[in-house]
């Protein structure tokens, strides 16, 4: 839940795991089990993180096995869980497909008979409460659930520095209006802003990370996969981002979106671990992206600009998903109009082929 939570003390329950391992039972244990969120006959979001047609073993998109643990418990408690998203570029049911199959999930929707998320209309929200929205087109999924259960995954981002439960909610604006407010707010406290008010709209009544195997480096999509071996479970997002920030010794308000986050007064006032602390499970040789030097230096942020390596493949979804239009695709690859980018990266983040890099300005 997003909203003042200056009073608030705030559960985050983490717990060793391996994807063999997961036991939610026990994770939620301490938060009432999975009957305090979920009853009978309740339609169930489970809202998974599908920013590109990828193999699970990339660490990309969440992993299908915890999706299915998650559904699982969902349909022992009563309710009737179905799967959304919607993924980079343009919202349709050709791309949904793609990436349902190349995810794994799929093939849980046929396990289980559970339903994949196929409706692409939108529908307008408005944001009272809103600093830089307020009002923003969102997918009818959204629309259609009595309960959310949001399932991100620890992931970087070259922009956003991290991408965890904050940013999660993200994915119910359709894809390409995603890529529009790149071009509309530039700057990253401007863009931490609208993450923020986003998750005014629909704040997940359960959240459960999949940090077991993260992404480290050039995320979201060009990143390393990294063994971190855990797992997470809260009802706030922000307090769960700060508890993977502690993980991984990262300064929490060095993440634009929980710089954000404290400016407004979003913070708990105290987070409680009731299963293993940050402390026991930290991971010293996390690697950010290398657009956050500044974390690290204190130095400004140099221009970092994407580069279309040999390995691009001309598919185009750079070029598509562009919103200042400065990508054009050829025969012999993508071409970049750098008078045009405003390097929101969004190219680097939906590359299939991890074939535009990032490199600093001289």
């Amino acid at each position: 839940m997003l909203q003042s939570n200056k009073q608030n003390i705030v559960k985050v329950c983490i717990q060793k795991s391996t994807y063999q391992t997961i036991d939610l039972d026990s994770l939620l244990h301490p938060m009432g089990g999975i009957t305090n969120y979920v009853s009978k006959g309740e339609r169930v979001l489970l809202k998974v993180n599908l920013l590109n047609a990828t193999q699970p073993e990339k660490a990309v998109v969440t992993n299908p096995t915890l999706v299915k643990k998650t559904a699982e418990l969902v349909i022992k408690a009563g309710g009737i869980p179905y799967i959304a998203d919607s993924p980079s570029g343009q919202f349709t049911k050709g791309r949904l497909k793609r990436v349902y199959k190349k995810s794994g999930l799929q093939k849980i929707s046929n396990e289980l008979g559970i339903e994949l998320n196929y409706d692409t209309k939108t529908t307008k929200i408005q944001i009272p409460s809103g600093k830089k929205l307020k009002e923003t087109p969102v997918c009818s999924f959204i629309k259609k659930a009595d309960k959310i259960i949001a399932l991100p995954k620890i992931k970087t981002h070259s922009f956003m520095i991290m991408t965890l439960a904050t940013k999660h909610m993200f994915g119910i604006v359709p894809g390409l209006t995603k890529a529009k407010y790149h071009s509309l707010f530039l700057r990253r406290a401007s863009f931490a802003d609208i993450l923020l008010d986003i998750n005014f709209i629909a704040p997940p009544d359960l959240i459960i990370m999949d940090g077991i195997i993260g992404m480290q480096g050039e995320g979201p999509s060009g990143g390393i996969p990294v063994d971190l071996g855990i797992i997470l479970a809260s009802e706030n997002a922000i307090a769960i981002d700060i508890a993977v920030c502690n993980i991984l010794n990262i300064e929490p308000v060095g993440i634009p979106v929980l710089k954000q986050a404290k400016i407004r007064g979003l913070w708990p006032k105290e987070i409680h671990y009731p299963q293993l602390t940050p402390q026991e499970v930290r991971y010293n040789d996390f690697i950010l992206p290398s657009t956050a030097n500044y974390i690290l230096t204190g130095k400004k942020t140099p221009k970092t600009n994407p580069i279309v390596t040999n390995k691009c493949t001309s598919c185009g979804l750079c070029q598509e998903i562009c919103p200042k239009h400065a990508i054009t695709n050829t025969s012999t690859g993508a071409q970049i109009n750098y008078l045009k980018c405003i390097r929101c990266y969004c190219c680097h983040e939906i590359c299939p082929e991890k074939a535009i890099e990032l490199e600093d300005l001289k």
